[in-house]
């Protein structure tokens, strides 16, 4: 498919774009928009969503007929989730695209994370994409109940996963398991949903640079940083060219670099191949290589944790105090 880029055609039509207040989001629906694509940015926060709508328009100008607006919602939660699909349906819109790029890493020790940064991790990375996801089908089947199945709509649901699904290590408890759990979800999609005439492609950037990279920089433990090593992160508009030039060569699985091309090739499931026969090589050269990888892995941590002081617990904590009364 790579000659050809006839898969994914946005002229003329509409993406809802989740988690468009920044980063990768905001870039694809501003990409989206100069293809003369009608975007409906959705977040949290009102005010970063008009900025961003203003910034869109501004940057593009005037188009044939596309619109940019948004909606602000938090998509964690299942009811905002019928609601925000009320509000497209009140405006006549039907998206014929879905994008679920909202998600946040907090990459720590597991245990310097707090329970509500877990928790997040399973809101912001997983529950922002399924609930979006569960409650557009539902309102799509309620609004053609008698419709025959082969003669729905074509529509394209596009998840975020992420790299780390492939290889996920220390420093990403928070992060890497919803990825993953993203990555098993668009399986599961493509198989209930294709029917329906959905196509469903999963997304598996490497570093980008955005807001969120930033932030992740001033929590993420030094033995992180030496497993990933010296990876640039790619600037945030060339991440979304990547993403939508693949999407429209036709490949469902995509990733943003050639590093996040080898880790999948790791780890072949069942997601569809990008450049399969050559997976498969790369496959068998890891099943030689990973143990020996690994091992050089699980040695780096243990020296961290040899010269790392030992973190005190609460119950330490609790006993010195008593001690000092």
């Amino acid at each position: 498919m790579w000659f050809s880029k006839s898969h994914f055609k946005p002229n003329g039509k509409t993406a809802l774009v989740v988690g468009a207040s920044q980063g990768l989001g905001v870039e694809i629906a501003l990409k989206l928009y100069q293809q003369n694509c009608t975007v409906i940015l959705v977040a949290r926060t009102a005010p970063r969503l008009q900025q961003q709508v203003k910034r869109i328009q501004n940057t593009v100008g005037e188009t044939n007929g596309a619109t940019a607006s948004y909606i602000a919602c938090d998509v964690s939660d299942y009811n905002n989730c019928v609601k925000l699909w009320d509000e497209i349906v009140q405006r006549n819109q039907d998206p014929d695209f879905i994008f679920c790029c909202a998600g946040s890493s907090i990459p720590k020790l597991f245990n310097d994370l707090s329970g509500e940064e877990i928790s997040s991790g399973v809101t912001v990375n997983y529950n922002t994409a399924v609930n979006v996801v569960h409650t557009g089908f539902k309102q799509v089947l309620a609004a053609n109940p008698e419709l025959p199945i082969k003669q729905y709509k074509k529509r394209h649901i596009i998840l975020f996963s992420s790299v780390v699904s492939f290889f996920p290590f220390i420093g990403y408890a928070q992060y890497a398991p919803m990825k993953a759990a993203i990555q098993s979800l668009s399986l599961i999609l493509r198989q209930e949903l294709g029917p329906y005439n959905y196509r469903v492609s999963c997304v598996f950037p490497g570093n980008f640079q955005s807001e969120g990279y930033t932030e992740e920089q001033k929590t993420k433990p030094e033995i992180t940083k030496t497993i990933e090593g010296p990876s640039v992160a790619i600037g945030g508009d060339e991440c979304a060219e990547i993403v939508l030039d693949k999407l429209s060569k036709g490949y469902d699985t995509v990733t943003t670099d050639f590093v996040g091309w080898l880790l999948g090739s790791s780890v072949l499931g069942t997601l569809p191949r990008c450049w399969g026969f050559f997976q498969v090589i790369m496959s068998l050269i890891f099943s030689i290589v990973e143990p020996i990888a690994l091992w050089v892995v699980f040695r780096d941590i243990a020296k961290y944790f040899d010269n790392r002081k030992k973190p005190v617990t609460v119950i330490e904590e609790v006993e010195e105090s008593n001690k000092d009364k």
